[in-house]
């Protein structure tokens, strides 16, 4: 894990990293010499299992709970990340949540609830580390979004929508804070095999979707991760304002 610096010493805060494309994440930067900050919603046993697999590679980083919208919980996330670790790094917003619905059916708790899941967090998460960011002149913003938020979603409009707004929100905040040095940039994933890609096979079959991804497979956590890694490290670091896709080649469709 030392000989590997890409993120050495940068302390990294991943939403939602108990699971999933999260934990990929996670256990990416800290493999690249991050400390990370591990965060989950109902779940501890899965963040201590993270916490371990980290730690037994000789990294450092530990788990809290994350209400991700309650601005005073985010709060103190990120208190507790400056009090551990004395500063902050990377945010990635990856902590969303997916109901498959008619349209016709999807209630206004529905569409609330999904909204404020997967866009009202990542404007929380994202007003709230500024200040952090602020004095270092430095810091950078990974936002989880989605193929559906680019393409629109039949079978989720509600959350296609929401991913829509993470987009939009991601290249307003790039204009705003690239000048004080701060870097915004997001990924929209394809379908990718998670717990949430779980649901989604129960209603279309696996052979249906990935008759609509030109390269033919669907997509593993581990793919997000490296994008992810991509986009936090100096690599990128004339880059903001980005939309990342990663999906097989499923946004240009199957069309001749």
């Amino acid at each position: 894990m030392k000989n590997n610096r890409r993120l050495e010493n940068k302390v990294a805060i991943v939403t939602g990293s108990s699971r999933g494309i999260g934990k990929a994440i996670a256990l990416e930067f800290a493999k690249q010499g991050a400390k990370l900050v591990i965060t989950y919603n109902h779940e501890a046993g899965k963040a201590q299992d993270v916490i371990d697999i980290i730690q037994s590679d000789g990294g450092e980083a530990f788990f809290t709970q994350l209400e991700i919208c309650d601005r005073h919980s985010v709060r103190n996330v990120y208190r507790e990340a400056l009090e551990k670790f004395g500063r902050i790094d990377i945010l990635v917003n990856n902590a969303g949540f997916l109901e498959q619905k008619p349209f016709m059916t999807i209630t206004d708790e529905d569409w609330d609830y999904t909204l404020a899941t997967n866009l009202k967090s990542v404007f929380i998460c994202t007003q709230e580390v500024v200040p952090f960011f602020e004095p270092q002149h430095a810091g950078c913003i990974v936002n989880i979004s989605s193929v559906g938020g680019q393409m629109g979603g039949s079978k989720a409009p509600h959350y296609a929508a929401a991913k829509a707004g993470v987009i939009s929100l991601t290249k307003s905040t790039a204009r705003l804070f690239g000048p004080k040095g701060i870097r915004v940039n997001a990924i929209a994933p394809g379908f990718v095999r998670t717990d949430m890609y779980t649901k989604i096979v129960s209603n279309t079959s696996e052979a249906d979707i990935t008759a609509g991804i030109l390269l033919g497979f669907v997509g593993e956590p581990g793919d997000i991760a490296a994008a992810a890694l991509f986009l936090a490290s100096e690599e990128s670091r004339y880059i903001t304002g980005h939309i990342l896709n990663v999906n097989g080649g499923s946004f240009l469709g199957s069309g001749s």
